[in-house]
């Protein structure tokens, strides 16, 4: 035991805890087994030889993980909202917006953090789909009037698993609202969301439709006003993934730090002030728990990057990973965020040193190499989530991202300079917003382009899990075999 290393040792077991996380969520395991499996781990942990210990404690870990599971799931009884669902009633509720809401086109939801039904108390969330007027905000406190229903299910998609990472087990739909008071929640939270939506509103602003609603896509998240052709462009040429808050976009962030200041400053000090740039990339979408974590994941993989300690960082990813799963487990296989955010550090952390030398002839005048490096090796690792939530294969997703990956860190730069320029002098901010504006129509021309190509796509409707799987062992068996490469050169 003493011959292999801590850090093996500790990644192993972490990555046992994942599994054992993963079967709860599709096996039933008796109690009884269990309690003796774990007896029999720890008793080969301290008394079996090497080989037999590292086995006992992949299994104490993947019981471990297993047993969180299952202590996460959910107990409905007559205190809890959702004991009342589907019962086709009017009920009246009384919450407070407890999430920032979500404006679309043509609709609004609020989570709402419930407290009295009907006069009685009961704990728990509720998604409440209305229309965006009149609006209401975090903080503000609502009586309800509706009727209480389970999340949807079909066979290729779980609503009620999406709603239940958030912990949210209840909908109500066009329900009634009166609003009794506001100001209710976090004071840090409240002035945030409202600093974001003066944000998205100088957006408006500045740039006109549709590249105001793609701009607002692209620094925070947001999706309101994006027409359904230009999401469905996306789509077809693999490009969705950039208007998603994720690991991706908080990769393409760290391509900017490195185009702007990498030809200024050794990349041991990119690193500090990358971490500068995306704690308030943070703040500015909102802070939220998918974007938090893509930005822990982020960080962590461009330290490896600027300092030289991939193994360690990826211990350190591996056990972020570990901790966030435990917290929650309902994240690992019903938060894409989550998926990609992992994904994307990994490539960054482990794809991108191989590709290094393949993109030594393209010029790095702005720094365009490494942004580009950076990008596509977070799309490598990234691309058979893509697939597998979106249910296609876009064929022209490689050259689409090509041609889009320098223009992305552009448009975010050059589009926030505008929005800070124009709230200080709107002319000012319309001038710089120019450039932004083209190099947004440029990568919404790639777009339709790239959609109007014969076959540009294809769906995809049995890429399931095993083909996910089967991805990532392979891509996993090349990098080890790359590695092992390169050692024996050195060697």
């Amino acid at each position: 035991m003493s011959k292999l290393p801590k850090s093996f040792i500790t990644i192993s077991f972490l990555l046992a805890c994942l599994v054992g996380v993963a079967m709860g969520e599709f096996f039933q395991i008796n109690p009884v087994w269990l309690v003796g499996f774990a007896a029999v781990s720890l008793l080969v942990l301290f008394f079996g030889k090497r080989f037999f210990r590292l086995s006992g404690i992949l299994v104490l870990g993947i019981m471990l993980g297993w047993l969180r599971f299952q202590f996460s799931l959910p107990e409905t009884t007559s205190a809890t909202l959702d004991f009342y669902n589907d019962r086709a009633e009017k009920v009246e509720l009384i919450g407070v917006i407890a999430a920032e809401p979500d404006r679309r086109a043509d609709h609004a939801k609020y989570v709402v953090e419930v407290s009295t039904r009907n006069s009685q108390k009961v704990t728990g969330k509720i998604l409440i789909k209305t229309a965006l007027l009149p609006e209401y905000f975090y903080g503000d406190e609502l009586k309800i009037f509706g009727t209480l229903e389970t999340p949807f299910e079909t066979e290729e998609f779980s609503y009620r698993d999406y709603l239940a990472r958030f912990g949210i087990r209840s909908v109500a739909y066009f329900a009634r609202i009166e609003k009794i008071s506001s100001g209710n929640k976090n004071f840090f939270f409240t002035k945030l969301f409202v600093f974001k939506q003066k944000f998205e509103a100088k957006i408006n602003q500045i740039f006109p439709e549709p590249a105001a609603s793609f701009e607002a896509g692209l620094l925070i998240g947001s999706r309101r006003g994006i027409p359904p052709k230009v999401l469905e462009d996306f789509n077809t040429t693999g490009l969705t993934h950039i208007i998603a808050i994720s690991g991706y976009n908080i990769s393409i962030l760290i391509a900017l730090i490195t185009a702007l200041f990498g030809n200024y400053i050794s990349r041991r000090w990119q690193f500090p002030l990358a971490v500068i740039f995306i704690v308030a990339f943070t703040l500015l979408v909102g802070a939220g728990a998918a974007v938090t974590r893509a930005a822990v994941m982020g960080s962590l993989a461009f330290y490896a990057l600027t300092h030289g300690r991939q193994y360690h960082v990826g211990l350190a990813i591996t056990l972020t990973a570990a901790a966030m799963v435990f917290w929650n487990p309902q994240i690992l296989f019903h938060d894409v965020s989550f998926q990609l955010s992992f994904a994307a550090a990994a490539g960054l952390l482990f794809v991108s040193p191989l590709l290094e030398k393949y993109f030594q002839k393209i010029p790095n005048k702005f720094a365009i190499r490494e942004s580009l490096l950076l990008t596509l090796s977070a799309q490598i690792t990234a691309v058979p989530l893509i697939v597998f939530y979106f249910d296609r294969l876009s064929l022209i997703s490689p050259l689409a991202n090509v041609l889009v990956a320098p223009a992305i860190p552009l448009a975010m730069l050059t589009g926030f300079v505008a929005v800070v320029v124009g709230a200080i002098y709107l002319p000012a901010g319309l001038f710089v917003g120019f450039v932004t504006y083209g190099i947004l129509n440029y990568i919404l021309f790639v777009a339709e382009w790239g959609a109007k190509l014969p076959g540009a796509s294809v769906e995809v409707g049995g890429f399931g899990i095993a083909a996910v799987v089967i991805y990532y062992v392979g891509l996993i068996g090349f990098l080890i075999w790359r590695k092992a490469k390169n050692v024996q050169h050195v060697v």
